[in-house]
């Protein structure tokens, strides 16, 4: 099935609508390369265009969205889990989910798994197992699996016949649970994990533990003495409360331990009152928001299983009360309703979410931030706490289709399930004529609940009714199919690509035709007619022996067609028309316009090359005409400016011609004429007077037109080096100006302080050992000055690994280093020096005598601590902001990054200047167009809104700055990567 999958994919692509009732086995294909996914950084799709053998687009990568939000909504597949990495990675996230139990998760889950089978898995109800294993999972520190968990069936059906082998009753296919039993026990780690489970279970030498439910927060609030402006007290938020859990089972664990809070050794509880729900205080409420949050007296491993299923999440939102006292938080699958009020409780951080309108705010101690919002201006922290946020509607409805809303009215396509979703507990739903007061009821539905509605083609209303909280509350909807004609299968279809061809697409065999008929099961005759003015030219019948079929025009057997098209020159006022008719079945006509040729250049000359020369004359087709920059080019100065080489700004010694074709095909095929001259003695660009905006104001230039003479300089061909090296200091001078008018003259400023820094805190040592006589100097193996370079290098690398050991690279300057650690770095010399003694053996030049370093603790201390000040004064660092968008910028590792990595890593730490809920400023794809801009402009060209993704990014300079500190990461990595493969020699 891949290989049929894959063969009409080359043909046809991914878009749902090329695969008429053929959708599950293309959603089936790709989720097979969903089960292979291991993780982020894995390329899910380069490995989905190797498995199908297709190219894949942006435009397909919606399309594989698409396709599973239609199955999901028709056959009711499964959607993401709501998450973090399910928003990053929305397209993906579709066919991972449905493949059950992707690669990634296979040791997590192994791991986990081995864990409850130490506390008698097999023996507990399905409830207790799968209470184990999420607090399980919670503790060894996997997000993918604790996202894995949420499907509770899938859980416990795989986990137990991982575990026993035995069957569960969740009707999931037997085939499919084998197989990923037997891939998860072909890693070598998850079978020895599995193995020792299962010897535990044979042979179970301790009873049981239980693992207790997390712990919960209380708020404590009271009201000031001071009053606000409707003269009622301010609220005060006096303090959190961590409530322990109400459990009867005992843990593996001393029940006499101590529970304290970090830091607050006052605040102690023995372990058994805390499983009995008594109550710790936490007078500073900022160690609610420090890792390791409680402690517990003696050390176990039972003991650290334990904390992690106690230790609750960060404090965010909770319940309000106009009477204050103690408030209770909201947590996972709680339900709160559209105006009531909440307590939202948070850090004080430059980059935290902006105070909702109209929020009450609480006197609150230094550091934390507190106030009383209606809920729907909390959605962000409520969908964090994973509280659902009830609809001013009792259900909400989605289907296949397209829904047309009237008031109370839906109107879905005929012939498609009307699904619905229970917004509040306890929905009753029944069915009935539209105007009857008689209904019969059809089910109770739990809060979001789905049931589907069959199709009709008749209208039915449906009657609501609510329970719960929101009790009394009823509606009414009136349910009117509507016929959908554009959705009925073609009897024949027949598309171009490009999707408006040209006379030129068809001349060049780059015209490609693609047939599809639900009703052809046999052979087809394709008739295929040329005609110009209305009159016809040239015709040819073509047999397919079945559909769906591609015809591309480079085919031979269409040689006569793409002769008549050559007699195009001959006709400068001939209109022409492509007929494609199957007798029977129907008939297609594409206009065929006259285009401008882009032109190809000649290597090593000031000229074009085109297939013929089209100048009205005598028929010239096969001729291969050679045009030189003349009257039909365009002369640039460094700019696109209006007037040419003759502009000021334009150079004497270097001149950039554009062929006379539109848009991007000239910018990418310019050619440089003059002469360079060395020693910088060529004419310098004068520097540029800009606008702050994306089109030109007045004489002050935009900066589209940056961003075009960019792409051109970088493109053009040179016929010498020396031409093309003055060409790159064009370019150099482009993208200064670029980054002047984005990120500011200090950002400038801070990029050349940034080329001469060293490139990482093992560099910096290095250098500074070297310097301060640390690894150099008599007492050391003599070496030429030639040599000291290599020297560098090698300690470069052996004090990464030294630093790596000890932990140095992530240490403030203070603490007091070690006899041992300072040792490792004196070992760290003489590995350098060995290294370096034996590349002069392989030059055959002699070897050196052996090292023998030693300095005492505190040398290497200072050397440490300079080094780690000056590495950590990064030119860029105040540039950035806020404070945490730099933090998690600087600590990203940007070896094997992807372009998609890269945006959702912006999009994590970005903070939007709208501020507005729901709409982003600076999104996704704007900051994609910015990091195409500096890594792939002539890419960023092609993007349809790049000149308004362009003008967002002026108006938001530190994120304009963050995507620059990505760009050149990601080049500074790769470089380094180039260097591994590549060794000097």
């Amino acid at each position: 099935m891949l290989h049929l999958v894959g063969t009409y994919a080359r043909m046809e692509g991914l878009a749902p609508a090329r695969w008429p009732n053929a959708t599950l086995p293309l959603a089936v294909a790709i989720t097979e390369t969903g089960y292979g996914y291991r993780g982020t950084g894995t390329e899910f799709w380069p490995r989905l265009s190797r498995d199908l053998g297709v190219v894949i687009s942006g435009a397909d990568r919606l399309a594989v969205r698409a396709l599973f939000e239609r199955l999901s909504q028709r056959l009711g597949t499964p959607q993401p889990h709501r998450s973090d990495w399910a928003r990053n990675y929305s397209n993906i996230a579709w066919p991972i989910r449905n493949a059950l139990a992707p690669l990634e998760i296979h040791r997590p889950l192994a791991a986990a798994l081995g864990k409850v089978a130490q506390m008698g898995g097999p023996g507990l109800d399905d409830d207790e197992f799968y209470r184990r294993l999420v607090g399980i999972a919670g503790g060894l520190w996997s997000g993918r699996l604790s996202d894995w968990l949420e499907d509770r069936t899938l859980a416990i059906a795989l986990g137990r016949s991982l575990l026993t082998g035995e069957e569960s009753a969740a009707r999931l296919e037997s085939g499919a649970l084998a197989r990923i039993g037997r891939d998860i026990r072909m890693d070598a780690e998850c079978r020895q994990v599995l193995r020792q489970a299962r010897r535990v279970l044979r042979n179970p030498s301790r009873k049981s533990a239980a693992i207790p439910p997390r712990a919960t927060w209380l708020a404590s609030v009271s009201a000031s003495s001071r009053t606000g402006v409707d003269g009622r007290g301010i609220p005060v938020l006096d303090g959190l409360w961590l409530q322990g859990p109400k459990s009867d089972e005992a843990v593996a664990a001393n029940q006499s331990a101590l529970l304290t809070i970090a830091g607050q050794a006052q605040s102690r509880v023995f372990l058994r009152d805390f499983l009995q729900g008594a109550i710790l205080a936490l007078p500073d409420i900022g160690r609610a928001f420090e890792p390791a949050l409680i402690h517990l007296s003696g050390r176990s491993d039972s003991a650290e299983d334990l904390l992690a299923a106690l230790t609750p999440a960060l404090p965010s939102v909770f319940r309000w009360a106009e009477t204050g006292g103690l408030l209770a938080a909201l947590g996972r699958n709680d339900v709160v309703h559209p105006g009531e009020l909440v307590l939202q409780i948070l850090q004080d951080r430059p980059d935290g979410p902006a105070r909702p309108a109209g929020a009450q705010v609480l006197d609150c101690p230094n550091g934390i931030l507190a106030w009383v919002a209606e809920a729907s201006t909390c959605r962000i922290a409520l969908t964090e706490a994973g509280v659902r946020l009830a609809n001013s509607h009792l259900a909400e409805f989605a289907c296949a289709g397209r829904i047309v809303r009237d008031g109370t009215r839906l109107m879905p396509p005929a012939d498609t399930p009307l699904f619905l979703r229970a917004m509040c507990e306890g929905l009753q739903v029944s069915l009935g004529k539209p105007g009857a007061t008689a209904a019969s009821v059809g089910t109770v539905m739990a809060l979001g609940d789905v049931a589907m509605l069959p199709a009709s083609d008749g209208a039915i209303a449906l009657h609501l009714q609510a329970g719960g909280q929101v009790s009394g509350l009823a509606e009414t909807w009136e349910i009117a199919p509507y016929s959908d004609p554009s959705a009925a299968p073609r009897a024949f279809a027949c598309d171009a690509r490009p999707a408006q061809p040209s006379l030129a697409d068809l001349r060049s065999g780059a015209l490609v035709l693609s047939f599809a008929s639900p009703v052809a099961l046999g052979p087809v005759i394709l008739q295929i007619g040329l005609s110009r003015n209305g009159a016809a030219l040239a015709r040819q019948d073509f047999a397919l022996p079945g559909l769906p079929a591609r015809l591309t025009f480079t085919a031979p057997e269409l040689e006569e067609l793409r002769a008549a098209a050559y007699q195009a020159a001959a006709y400068e006022e001939a209109w022409w028309t492509l007929t494609v008719t199957v007798p029977g079945l129907g008939e297609f006509t594409f206009p065929l316009p006259r285009r401008p040729q882009e032109l190809d250049r000649v290597p090593g000359q000031i000229a074009w090359r085109a297939d013929n020369a089209e100048d009205g004359g005598e028929d010239t087709a096969g001729v291969r005409a050679i045009i030189g920059p003349g009257l039909g080019a365009r002369a640039l100065a460094p700019l696109l400016s209006q007037d040419g080489a003759n502009h000021p700004e334009a150079v004497d010694d270097i001149r950039l011609y554009l062929p006379d074709v539109p848009g991007l095909a000239a910018l990418r095929a310019g050619l440089i004429e003059g002469k360079a001259l060395l020693f910088g003695q060529s004419a310098q660009p004068a520097p540029l007077a800009l606008a702050r905006s994306v089109a030109p104001i007045g004489d002050k230039h935009g900066l589209a037109t940056l961003c075009e003479a960019l792409v051109a300089w970088k493109s053009a061909e040179a016929p010498s080096f020396l031409v093309d090296a003055r060409r790159t200091e064009i370019v150099r001078f482009l993208e200064n100006s670029l980054l002047v008018a984005l990120c500011g003259q200090d950002w400038l400023t801070a990029e050349a302080q940034d080329r001469r820094r060293p490139v990482s805190l093992a560099r910096q040592m290095a250098e500074g050992a070297v310097s301060e006589g640390l690894a150099l100097g008599p007492e050391f193996p003599q070496i030429t000055p030639e040599d000291q370079p290599h020297l560098i290098d090698a300690l470069t690398q052996r004090f990464a690994n030294a630093l790596a050991c000890v932990n140095l690279s992530d240490r403030a300057p203070g603490p007091a280093l070690t006899e041992d650690e300072a040792a490792l770095l004196d070992a760290a010399v003489d590995a350098a020096y060995a290294d370096l003694s034996a590349s002069l053996e392989l030059r055959g030049e002699p070897v050196l005598e052996e090292s023998d370093a030693y300095s005492p603790a505190d040398r290497w201390q200072r050397l440490s601590d300079r080094s780690w000040t000056q590495q950590a004064q990064s030119p860029f660092r105040h540039l950035i902001l806020p404070e945490s968008r730099w933090e998690s910028l600087q600590a990203t590792t940007y070896a094997r990054l992807s372009d998609d990595d890269l945006v959702s890593m912006l999009t994590r730490c970005h903070m939007d200047i709208s501020r507005t809920a729901g709409i982003d400023w600076v999104g996704p794809q704007v900051l994609r167009s910015g990091l195409l801009l500096w890594l792939a402009p002539n890419q960023l060209l092609e993007t349809e809104a790049w000149r308004d993704h362009l003008a967002r990014l002026l108006s938001d300079r530190h994120t304009a700055r963050a995507i620059r500190y990505v760009a050149l990461r990601l080049g500074r990595a790769e470089r380094a990567a180039a260097d591994r493969m590549i060794p000097h020699v």
